[in-house]
């Protein structure tokens, strides 16, 4: 993603093309950021964050992948299981063969935080704009390959004129890092209890837009934690079923990805692109506008909840399209 000076209004109009559609790229040229099945991330925590917010952040991500017998069903592994499954689309390789049963099979997705640098005094400025929405991903990704940058931008941070607060708080898209000659697969999240708590923090907010339907109280204590969580996890799921992060661990595709020109092809339509993004709002069974859908509240705490994770901390994560129902799949 590098980009000229503001004085170059070349550059700027070029910036604004590459941000208006990085969400929706999806290069072939990108490099595997996924290596031996583990995905690797670096946070950068962009202005002042609550200990309780940074360590939502952390207990989710470890939650990914904690699948013991022990806690309470359902849990966050379950759902974290879906976004593994994206990977059965490929013929895995040789190295994944099972001895016993000389069958192949798609390896998990091991989830790890590597680095975390904070900068609580915003270099870069309060308000995101193209140019310094690189320097911060480039700061995520340090002097570290094959990571994935996750760039947390706490309330301070003015984002809606980059595309936030749009339906999302999100954004999972590539980025042409200067000095390297691929670009790199990053994520970025805001928490929106301050800029637009109704369009990214529902239901633990009252929606601006269409039916509101009930609010509830997160499991945390604090809107802004579990809000960063939700859009958090929605990154996370669309980037990990990305083909090109995984592609290095298969031979071949075996069945495309979605493609609306291919409408009569039955088994395109089974995986999807952005699948979590694609059942936004969607947080239970029965979900309709207006409604989460099938969750819990915590008698104790009252607040909402619909999976479970490490420490028996309960979670509320969206929903995912699950490409063998083809709908969304809900922990509930």
């Amino acid at each position: 993603m590098a980009m000229a000076s503001a004085s170059s209004s070349s550059s700027s109009i070029s910036v604004i093309i590459f941000l208006l559609l990085a969400p929706l790229c999806l290069s072939r040229e990108s490099p595997s950021q996924i290596p031996n099945g583990t995905l690797d991330l670096s946070l950068l925590w962009y202005g002042q964050f609550t200990p309780t917010q940074k360590e939502r952040v952390h207990d989710f991500i470890e939650s990914l992948n904690f699948d013991a017998k022990e806690g309470l069903d359902p849990k966050v592994s379950a759902w974290w299981k879906v976004v593994e499954s994206y990977q059965e689309r490929f013929e895995v390789k040789d190295i994944y063969r099972q001895k016993k049963s000389n069958r192949t099979v798609a390896p998990r997705i091991k989830v790890k935080v590597v680095r975390s640098y904070v900068d609580e005094k915003m270099k870069y400025g309060k308000e995101l704009t193209m140019g310094n929405g690189e320097k911060l991903v480039e700061t995520a990704i340090g002097n570290m390959s094959k990571v994935v940058p996750v760039v947390l931008l706490s309330a301070q941070v003015r984002a809606h004129g980059v595309g936030f607060c749009d339906g999302t708080c999100q954004h999972n898209a590539l980025a042409k890092i200067k000095g390297q000659k691929e670009p790199r697969r990053y994520i970025m999240v805001s928490n929106p209890e301050v800029e637009c708590p109704g369009e990214c923090a529902w239901p633990f907010h009252t929606a601006d837009k269409g039916p509101r339907g009930m609010t509830y109280q997160p499991a945390s204590g604090e809107v802004g934690a579990d809000a960063l969580v939700i859009q958090l996890a929605t990154g996370l799921a669309d980037l990990a079923t990305n083909p090109d992060l995984t592609k290095s661990l298969f031979k071949s595709e075996t069945t495309p990805y979605n493609d609306d020109v291919k409408k009569n092809h039955e088994s395109s339509s089974m995986y999807i692109v952005d699948p979590a993004t694609k059942c936004t709002r969607v947080f239970g069974s029965g979900a309709f506008p207006g409604f989460t859908g099938r969750i819990r509240v915590d008698p104790i705490t009252g607040g909402a909840f619909n999976s479970h994770g490490i420490n028996h901390l309960k979670f509320l994560i969206p929903s995912i399209w699950d490409p063998k129902t083809k709908s969304c799949w809900t922990p509930m």
